[in-house]
C-alpha cells in the first residue's frame, strides 16, 4: 500500500471505513503469518491480529504512526504476540502451583490427575476474567505487581502516587479475585495461587 504514515493516520482518524477495509486486506495474510512464528498456532495467531485491528479502529482518533505503516502494523502484532506469550506463562504457573499442591496433599490419589488439569485451566480463565473486570487504575497496578514484579515503590513512581495508593488497589484487586474464586475454589487454595501474597 503506498501510502505514507501521516496520510494513514489522517485517514484512520477520520474515520475512513473504505481504507480501514484496504489495510485489513492488505496486511492481515502477512500479519498472521508472522504471528504464526511466535504463537504455532494458526487460530491463535488469526485471533491477535483480529485484535490488533480492533484495537487500532477503536482508538483510531489517538493513535500515532511514527513509522512505516507496514512497520507500526507488524510492531503491533510483535507486541501482541509477546504479550500473549506472558499471559500463558502465567497461566503454566498456575498450572504448577496447582499441580505442587495436589501432589502433597493426595500423593496416593491417582485420581486427581485429570482433574487438577480441568481446574487449573478454569481458574486462570477465571483471574484473567477478574483481572480484566477491574478499574484501569486497579488492574494496571495489580497487573504491574504480581505479573511484572515490579515493587510497590517503583509502581507508584510509575503513577505519580503514594506507595499507601499502590497496596490499596492490590488489596481491592486481591479481594476482588478471592469473591470471584469462592464459588469452586477455598480461600487457602485461592491464596496459593496468588502465591500466598494477601
Amino acid at each position: 500500500m503506498d501510502i505514507t504514515a501521516k496520510e494513514a493516520g489522517e485517514k484512520l482518524k477520520s474515520g475512513d471505513v473504505k481504507f480501514f477495509e484496504l489495510l485489513f486486506f492488505e496486511y492481515y495474510r502477512g500479519m498472521t503469518a508472522y504471528a504464526l512464528k511466535f504463537v504455532e498456532d494458526m487460530e491463535t495467531a488469526r485471533d491477535l491480529v483480529q485484535d490488533v485491528f480492533f484495537y487500532i479502529w477503536e482508538k483510531r482518533e489517538v493513535i500515532h504512526i511514527d513509522r512505516s505503516l507496514k512497520s507500526y502494523l507488524f510492531r503491533a502484532v510483535h507486541n501482541a504476540c509477546i504479550n500473549h506469550l506472558k499471559k500463558e506463562e502465567h497461566k503454566n504457573h498456575y498450572n504448577r502451583e496447582l499441580s505442587l499442591w495436589f501432589a502433597e496433599k493426595f500423593p496416593e490419589d491417582h485420581s486427581f490427575n485429570a482433574y487438577q488439569l480441568l481446574l487449573a485451566g478454569d481458574i486462570s480463565s477465571e483471574i484473567d476474567a477478574i483481572v480484566q473486570g477491574l478499574p484501569e487504575q486497579c488492574r494496571n497496578i495489580f497487573n504491574l505487581s504480581r505479573y511484572k514484579g515490579l515493587k510497590n515503590r517503583e509502581i507508584a513512581e510509575i503513577y505519580d502516587i503514594s506507595t499507601r495508593t499502590v497496596e490499596t488497589q492490590i488489596y481491592r484487586a486481591l479481594k476482588a479475585l478471592k469473591v470471584g474464586l469462592k464459588h469452586y475454589l477455598s480461600v487457602f487454595l485461592a491464596a496459593i495461587i496468588l502465591w500466598a501474597r494477601i
